[in-house]
């Protein structure tokens, strides 16, 4: 099996010469998978990759692409990333977290702290709201998941950004599309493996 999930990141690397991996990829393939698996997309290196857990502590799991491009989440929400460039070097996510679970869904900040072009560290504080969630299914490599949609919009001086969450009943984030700084853009994530949260290792 560990034949498979090689063979599933080599596919996908994160260098925009390799294959798509939509085009490369099969639900067999996932199917056969020993690990979750994660699809990533960034829209503003027109680049995509699979990923696997690389540990996970105190709440946060952390994803690898076969490249060594790193992602952290808690529960789904992105808090870091590492070798995009312009990374995310990290976000305080509470209000979106517990606006997911329920909470205040409006009036509560995101801050995050970017890398910009030049290696400079810069911090953006976020004003978000949370709109109502709304069931909606989500097809991925011939396999549909029932999951709850919420919308976020976040506002700071100069800029509004939109993200979006797919939840599964049991809390696994199996889709979001998130926004990271300005050079990276919106990264998608999209979790391919049929089980959930309180089965795998990864969430």
């Amino acid at each position: 099996m560990r034949r498979v999930i090689a063979a599933l990141l080599l596919l996908a690397g994160c260098a925009g010469s390799a294959p798509d991996p939509r085009a490369s990829i099969t639900r067999a393939q996932i199917d056969r998978s020993t690990r979750p698996l994660m699809l990533i997309e960034v829209e503003g290196l027109d680049a995509a990759a699979t990923a696997i857990p690389h540990g996970a502590r105190d709440g946060i799991a952390t994803w690898r692409t076969a490249d060594n491009v790193g992602l952290s989440f808690r529960d789904g929400v992105v808090i870091a990333t590492r070798g995009l460039g312009h990374d995310l070097m990290s976000a305080d996510v509470a209000g979106t977290l517990a606006a997911l679970g329920g909470g205040p869904q409006s009036g509560y900040s995101r801050l995050l702290t970017l890398l910009d072009g030049e290696g400079h560290t810069v911090f953006r504080a976020f004003l978000c709201e949370m709109g109502p969630p709304r069931p909606e299914t989500v097809t991925l490599f011939d396999t549909a998941f029932a999951t709850t949609r919420r919308d976020e919009t976040c506002h700071t001086t100069g800029l509004t950004v939109a993200n979006s969450y797919w939840q599964d009943a049991d809390g696994t984030m199996r889709r979001a599309r998130q926004w990271l700084s300005p050079g990276t853009g919106m990264l998608t994530t999209e979790r391919l493996t049929r089980a959930g949260a309180a089965q795998d290792e990864g969430r």
